[in-house]
């Protein structure tokens, strides 16, 4: 709710502000009488004056594309790098490995990672 304004506060108005707020009050609008408002006029939209696009217009349009398919090649590369590498490192896991101080069960020579999984399950068979 809107609360009563007090006679001191419109006081301490400008002379101008407290006219308008008179007025407000009164019902009528700023100036003369109050007027009927009058719709604003249709605007009628123009569309503006295009012109075609120059070749270099194209040109540079197409560099953009070319360097936006660039950026996505390189990152299309470097996903493909990255699973070859995963696959090449779990690849060597199944390999005959010659290490003999390879961490874990002791592995005979030639044996696999999978073999040696398999003989270090059997070894703890008792859990």
């Amino acid at each position: 709710m809107s609360q009563p304004i007090q006679p001191n506060a419109l006081q301490n108005l400008p002379p101008e502000m407290q006219e308008r707020l008179a007025q407000i009050m009164a019902g009528q609008a700023p100036g003369n009488a109050p007027a009927a408002p009058t719709p604003p006029a249709p605007v009628v939209a123009q569309a503006p004056m295009l012109k075609p696009p120059s070749l270099m217009d194209h040109i540079i349009a197409l560099r953009q594309e070319v360097a936006q398919l660039k950026q996505q090649v390189d990152a299309n590369s470097n996903v493909v790098d990255a699973v070859g590498q995963a696959v090449g490192t779990l690849y060597q896991m199944f390999q005959p490995s010659a290490q003999t101080n390879a961490p874990g069960p002791a592995v005979g020579q030639g044996s696999t990672y999978s073999q040696a999984f398999s003989q270090s399950v059997e070894q703890d068979a008792d859990y």
